[in-house]
């Protein structure tokens, strides 16, 4: 495992290194899961294909004696199938890797799934250094569900 993490997070920090970069914060709504906030990023790797790992922390519950959140990683691939006004249109397709946790009376749970992650968004660009962001996916897993997220990207 230490492996393959060393391996991905060796290649973002390669694409990064030689394309163009954005990065900001994002909000999201997912339907099992609620309110979430979280941060992404998207490196250029060609005129069409882009990618974009993304990390969403939603709150969950909370109520007298317990609570719950979860968490998702995302590494998408987006492919570019229009880019005109700096405005851009994309499918996506990914991975995905969800933990979600609980504790009640002080005795805490969590669970980590792999999936696969399927949607599409767009961006527009605001100006030369500032990039909007909107995107919806559906999380194929044990955490089935669609994410809304819309964000602000900064270019570098």
């Amino acid at each position: 495992m230490k492996n393959l993490t060393f391996t991905i997070l060796f290649m973002i920090v390669s694409t990064a290194m030689f394309s163009q970069t954005k990065v900001g914060l994002q909000a999201a709504y997912g339907t099992n899961s609620e309110i979430g906030i979280g941060a992404k990023a998207s490196f250029r790797i060609s005129d069409k294909f882009r990618a974009s790992p993304s990390f969403n922390y939603f709150f969950g519950e909370s109520v007298q004696g317990a609570s719950s959140s979860v968490i998702g990683i995302n590494a998408d691939a987006h492919y570019i199938l229009s880019d005109k006004d700096g405005l851009s249109f994309y499918p996506l397709a990914g991975l995905n890797l969800t933990r979600s946790s609980a504790t009640v009376l002080g005795i805490s749970a969590s669970v980590t799934e792999i999936g696969f992650n399927v949607g599409g968004g767009l961006n527009y660009d605001l100006s030369s250094s500032l990039t909007g962001v909107f995107e919806t996916k559906y999380i194929l897993s044990a955490f089935d569900q669609a994410v809304f997220s819309i964000g602000l990207l900064y270019n570098f």
